[in-house]
């Protein structure tokens, strides 16, 4: 589930600014489409990114094939997720209405430069919780022992379908709403069963920092962090998954 669920920053920060943010963790590499994902750099720049860093790609500035050590294949099959979906999809459900009554929308927090990023509709359907710790999915006790160090990860948000989990001391921090809100795009643009997947996949395959959604996260928002320039997220998520 892991890579299922959890579900939705730059690293060159300090960590205590920037503990992992997550999001849903099933979303797979074998679901997103590599070429979409890394895109130009000329279409990059058109949306207000830092030159020379392209969302999806990794450290070598290529997406890398879903193979592990001595080319093992990493994804997770269809008829692993079919298994483990329907009782994550249900810890997910049960965990946002346990919380319901506690969440704000990111509206309400009253941000100045977000506006300019989301539409006005997404900020006002995206509830924000705070709460430490974060709700984590039991992963390995649903079988999914491979994904127990994220499972024990110290996170300062995570994100599942529209509602984003952030440790109190995030209220007042638009960079960490604004990654989080980027996995919200993402979550509504693949659905839940794709979302999952693909970031159960990304995270087996690449790792954390590098699976491709999370890589798409931190990269658009090291650009809101460090530049000016104005880009819609939702139009660039979209482009960047090839829908």
């Amino acid at each position: 589930m892991l890579g299922v669920l959890v579900t939705l920053a730059a690293e060159d920060r300090t960590q205590a600014q920037n503990a992992p943010r997550v999001s849903r963790i099933l979303p797979g590499a074998s679901v997103l489409n590599p070429s979409k994902l890394a895109g130009s750099e000329e279409n990059l720049r058109g949306l207000g990114y830092v030159e020379g860093r392209n969302i999806g790609e990794n450290s070598a500035g290529k997406i890398s094939s879903p193979g592990g050590p001595g080319g093992r294949r990493c994804e997770m099959s269809p008829e692993e997720f079919a298994k483990f979906y329907p009782p994550l999809l249900d810890w997910i459900r049960t965990t946002l209405t346990a919380s319901a009554h506690v969440a704000q929308t990111v509206a309400s927090r009253g941000f100045s430069r977000l506006p300019l990023y989301f539409t006005e509709k997404t900020l006002a359907s995206t509830k924000v919780v705070l709460v430490d710790p974060l709700p984590m999915p039991p992963l390995s006790s649903m079988g999914l022992v491979r994904f127990a160090d994220f499972e024990r990860g110290d996170f300062d948000g995570i994100t599942y379908i529209d509602t984003v989990f952030l440790k109190p001391n995030q209220s007042n921090n638009e960079n960490m709403h604004f990654h989080e809100l980027v996995h919200v795009i993402q979550w509504r643009l693949l659905g839940s069963d794709q979302f999952l997947l693909s970031y159960a996949n990304g995270l087996e395959c690449f790792g954390y920092r590098q699976s491709p959604l999370e890589a798409m996260a931190y990269d658009a928002e090291t650009a809101f962090a460090s530049s000016t320039a104005i880009f819609n997220v939702e139009k660039m998520v979209a482009e960047k998954l090839g829908l």
